[in-house]
């Protein structure tokens, strides 16, 4: 196992001024102890920032971040540190992130012990290179296993740390040590206290767990330990729902939710939360009527509640892009589309094309006995359009809405026309001339009577 702690320069310069010890503790240490990719520098002392006496130093500022918990940046405008005096904290009855008291003046020991997990709370003296590891820390590292010091503690008063336990034995590819993982199962309850907002910024780092250190597969055992540690009906309750509810064996290996987490696995991290909500319509179409034809469309509806400012808070963008992606994954599954009405449908799509083909693909190896046929009919058809110059968007149109009007269109008219053209123009590009549609326009006429 790799001993060094590459210390930069600037940190020691920090170290050398101030009226404390300074020492590394977190990510940083542990991932430099595993020869991991480093994290950021976490650095910590036994003063409040505005103590620490570094002046001297070229261009060097603190930064007060969260006064109340002594937070602060350290930084000369190039490099930048997050310090954090000792302290101890204690929080109410419920799972709130936010502790109702914090105490500074705290000893090493019991600055430890408010942290999440012993792997994390190993500190190492930027100037001595000792390393002070109250709780074994360093062990549980090189046996790659996470730890609470004192789960009922720790897990308890926070509930986000129910999801960074997650999160972090995803990443790392870390065990859960027993009396840690059930002490986090009694304490699921404590996530209902955790603003939308912060449980979206944890999902959003498992599900893309892989790319932290690269570890195969590590987004799918992150999402894998949120079902086992029951938090799902803390997070997304919809997601929860799909848990044992069985499918068609001639269709699906697996039930509703495990196929889900599966298609997650497969997928790429830009649609991972599209596989994640894909089927999520399911259990409320069989319980409403008896199937799940519907599904799809039910299941758009969905996640714009889920995902919107009535549930995990994202961006727009981001709800409306995988609720089109959830309500699109149906389309063609019997592959028995007509060519030029798939063509139209991959034209009115173009932009979303290829995450959708992503999670199609997704959703059919998650099955566990559907056959995928790789390029598929739509990466086949999608390309040809590319390559055919088709008029893709309506702006594409050698005319516009000038032209139509000109002919004496009006109203609603002039978009109905354009809309037709451009489905023909979709079908067969080489009518996207000015002359031909020009004459088009000019056919059109008698049918809408102008």
């Amino acid at each position: 196992m790799n001993k060094e702690i590459i210390v930069p320069d600037f940190l020691k310069q920090i170290a050398e001024k101030a009226a404390c010890p300074i020492y590394i503790v977190g990510g940083y240490v542990r991932n430099s102890l595993l020869g991991l990719k480093r994290s950021d520098i976490d650095i910590c002392g036994s003063l409040l920032p505005e103590e620490l006496n570094i002046d001297g130093i070229d261009n060097i500022k603190i930064v007060p971040v969260n006064r109340r918990l002594g937070t602060a940046v350290i930084t000369d405008g190039a490099e930048e540190y997050e310090y954090t005096p000792f302290r101890s904290e204690s929080y109410g009855s419920g799972g709130e992130h936010t502790p109702q008291s914090v105490t500074f003046g705290a000893t090493i020991e019991e600055d430890a012990r408010r942290r999440d997990f012993t792997a994390g709370s190993v500190y190492y003296n930027v100037l001595d290179g000792e390393f002070i590891d109250p709780y074994n820390g360093i062990e549980d590292i090189y046996d790659r296993v996470l730890r609470s010091a004192d789960p009922e503690y720790t897990l308890g008063d926070d509930g986000l740390r129910l999801m960074r336990l997650a999160r972090i034995a995803a990443e790392t590819g870390f065990s859960i040590e027993k009396n840690t993982f059930d002490t986090a199962v009694a304490c699921g309850d404590r996530l209902k206290d955790i603003s939308p907002e912060r449980k979206r910024s944890e999902l959003d780092k498992i599900l893309a767990a892989d790319l932290k250190y690269g570890i195969p597969d590590a987004h799918y055992r992150g999402v894998e330990l949120l079902k086992q540690l029951g938090l799902w009906k803390y997070i997304i309750k919809e997601v929860d729902d799909m848990d044992g509810m069985a499918q068609n064996p001639l269709y699906h290996k697996y039930d509703c939710l495990e196929h889900s987490l599966m298609a997650v696995r497969y997928a790429p991290p830009s649609v991972r939360l599209a596989a994640l909500l894909h089927d999520i319509g399911k259990p409320v179409c069989f319980h409403s009527c008896g199937n799940t034809y519907a599904h799809a469309e039910v299941g758009a509806g969905m996640v714009k509640d889920i995902l919107g400012q009535k549930g995990l808070k994202y961006p727009n963008s981001v709800v409306s892009r995988v609720a089109e992606l959830v309500r699109l994954h149906m389309y063609d599954m019997s592959g028995k589309t007509k060519t030029n009405k798939l063509k139209i449908f991959l034209a009115e799509h173009f932009d979303l094309i290829p995450e959708l083909v992503q999670l199609i693909e997704a959703d059919g190896r998650a099955t566990g006995v559907r056959e995928i046929v790789s390029p598929c009919r739509f990466t086949i058809l999608y390309n040809e359009l590319k390559q055919s110059g088709a008029p893709v968007k309506m702006s594409d149109l050698a005319v516009g809405g000038a032209e139509v009007e000109a002919a004496g269109f009006k109203g609603k008219q002039i978009s109905e026309v354009l809309y037709e053209l451009w489905r023909e123009c979709i079908i067969d590009p080489s009518l996207n001339t000015s002359d031909i549609l020009r004459e088009k326009i000019t056919k059109r006429k008698k049918k809408y009577r102008v």
